[in-house]
């Protein structure tokens, strides 16, 4: 009697069983694959290092005209520029300055799709490539965030790979500027690769020298999961002041633009705390032409967020307990109702004279089909899914044969007692 002879009136259950195990191994690689990505969540938006207060900094010229008049000066735009750098560099203790500002970057012959776009899954309008008087070439507004330091890392921000930015090396009167691209970026450029950019009407040469972590995100504008995944990101020098002379236009824009920022305050420092540095960077500056804003959500959407992840998470995992529960009490059902029919198949064979290796062979061989058809369906499952993690899909996998070696030492003990004491003569 071969394995196909056993198998007979018993297809059904085989298939039943595969089915069933499968389902359960793909929804336990969904959870622990969720585990990790909201675990990464926790760790880099939610983490208690965020636990801050959160006041919005902007400028108080609301009157066109008047910044006009700020931007034809030399004299101001250095006011501003001290200002940001007083600021952030002598704020007291508990105080950060968060400077993050997004734009449309226009980049030259840009290799990605209108996924990078400016306005791609919004209700503002994808403009498409078009020409740009400033670099003379087809140009497409990609999606761009510029950053300083201090927002990196408050938003725990990383490369792949261990990649680091050298923040020192950002320099804006250099040849380029090392910037970093979003996870979505992979296979679109490469590290090395240089883009040529329209940063505020100065052509830019933009180095790429990492990628950032997958999910990449941080707070901005009331958004407490604003992704980068699909971002060009530019980072700040560290200073400005001084540099405004070169190119009083470019560097005014810019002085703005990171003027627009958020200043973290740790809980417990009192308001008058934010209110001193401000003061101390007004007087040190001669630039009093600042408004302050409270973000009161950050908090709120803070703690409901990392409540919402946790909670989320407890949930899926008493689902997939109540699943795995199901599926292995049906698994032992089928292999139950199979393995009866087995056995008389394999009492008959055994008396009519076959062998005790042949016969053993034919039931261990029906276990190997059922795994590796088990871990074949599991593969195509997890393969069509939108979230790949080869790790997770080793250890789903490895269960998976440990699963089958312990059912194949429960297989061969079933064998060994169901032709233990049957005669060969009996009828």
């Amino acid at each position: 009697m071969n394995a196909r002879a056993l198998l007979r009136g018993t297809y059904v259950r085989l298939v039943a069983k595969i089915l069933v195990l499968a389902f359960l191994a793909t929804s336990l690689y969904n959870v622990v694959t969720f585990s990790q990505s909201t675990q990464a969540a926790v760790s880099q938006s939610f983490d208690d290092s965020a636990r801050v207060d959160m006041y919005g900094l902007t400028d108080g010229l609301t009157d066109p005209a008047l910044f006009e008049q700020y931007l034809e000066s030399l004299v101001n735009i250095e006011k501003v520029t001290t200002f940001y750098d007083s600021l952030q560099q002598d704020a007291p203790a508990g105080v950060r300055l968060l400077s993050a500002f997004d734009q449309g970057m226009p980049v030259a012959d840009f290799a990605g799709g209108e996924t990078f776009e400016q306005g791609y899954g919004t209700q503002e309008t994808v403009q498409g490539p078009y020409e740009d008087p400033v670099l003379g070439k087809q140009v497409v507004n990609v999606k761009s965030v510029q950053l300083n330091e201090a927002a990196f890392d408050f938003y725990n921000l990383a490369g792949q790979d261990d990649t680091e930015l050298d923040w020192t090396a950002v320099d804006y009167e250099s040849d380029t500027i090392p910037v970093l691209l979003g996870a979505d970026y992979e296979g679109v450029y490469a590290v090395g690769d240089r883009l040529a950019a329209d940063y505020y009407f100065k052509p830019t040469q933009m180095r790429v020298v990492g990628f950032l972590s997958p999910s990449a995100s941080m707070f901005y504008q009331g958004d407490i999961n604003y992704f980068l995944d699909d971002h060009l990101v530019v980072p700040y020098p560290k200073s400005i002041t001084g540099a405004a002379e070169s190119d009083p236009e470019f560097y005014g824009i810019l002085a703005f633009a990171m003027l627009h920022a958020n200043i973290a305050v740790e809980r417990g420092q009192p308001d008058s705390a934010v209110f001193r540095a401000l003061q101390g960077a007004a007087t040190s500056s001669g630039f009093d032409q600042y408004a302050l804003l409270s973000v009161p959500s950050y908090l709120t959407q803070f703690a409901s967020v990392r409540a919402l992840v946790h909670d989320n998470f407890a949930l899926v995992l008493t689902v997939e307990c109540l699943i795995a529960a199901a599926a292995l009490v049906m698994s032992g059902i089928l292999t139950s109702s199979a393995t009866r029919r087995r056995e008389r198949r394999i009492r008959i064979a055994w008396e009519l004279g076959q062998s005790r290796s042949d016969l053993e062979r034919a039931a261990l061989t029906i276990v190997a089909v059922e795994y590796a058809g088990l871990a074949a369906v599991f593969l195509a499952a997890t393969h069509l899914l939108p979230h790949e993690d080869s790790s997770t899909r080793t250890l789903c996998l490895t269960l998976i044969a440990l699963l089958g070696a312990v059912d194949l030492l429960r297989r061969r003990t079933q064998f060994t007692h169901t032709i233990r004491h049957r005669p060969r003569s009996e009828p």
